[in-house]
C-alpha cells in the first residue's frame, strides 16, 4: 500500500493511464501479435498500467478510480484511433465522447461524499 497523498494518487492515476494507452497502441500495431516486440511492450505496459492502479484503490474509491482510468482511457484511445491510426469516427461518436468526458469529470467532482475531517462521531450518529 501506498502512503502518499490524493494528488498524488490521481498523478499515479494518470501514470497508470498512459501505460494502458501505450499499450493499447501496441495492441493495434503488432499485427495480431505478430510483431513480437510491440507484444512484449503491450504485456509491460498493461502489467504497470494495472499495478499502479492497484495501489491507489485505497485512497480513490473504485466506482471513481475504475471510470476515470476506463473513461480517460477510451477518450484518448479514440482521438489516438483517428489521429495516429486513420481511423475515422462520426459526429455521433465525437458528441459519444464528449459526453463520456464531461461524466468522468463530473463523477470526480461530486461522486464522492466529501471526507470526513472529524473524529469519527458524525458516523457514530448514524
Amino acid at each position: 500500500m501506498l502512503n502518499v497523498s490524493k494528488p498524488v494518487a490521481y498523478l499515479i492515476l494518470g501514470v497508470s493511464i498512459i501505460f494502458e494507452l501505450l499499450g493499447s497502441a501496441c495492441l493495434e500495431a503488432c499485427d495480431q501479435f505478430a510483431d513480437k516486440k510491440l507484444t512484449i511492450i503491450l504485456i509491460l505496459c498493461y502489467i504497470i498500467a494495472f499495478g499502479l492502479f492497484s495501489k491507489i484503490l485505497h485512497l480513490i474509491n473504485l466506482a471513481v478510480a475504475y471510470a476515470t482510468w476506463t473513461g480517460v482511457g477510451a477518450i484518448a484511445t479514440a482521438v489516438m484511433g483517428v489521429t495516429i491510426f486513420d481511423q475515422p469516427l462520426t459526429i455521433i461518436g465525437w458528441v459519444s465522447i464528449l459526453a463520456m468526458g464531461l461524466g468522468v469529470f463530473i463523477l470526480n467532482l461530486f461522486g464522492t461524499p466529501p471526507e470526513e475531517t472529524s473524529t469519527g462521531e458524525e458516523a457514530e450518529k448514524c
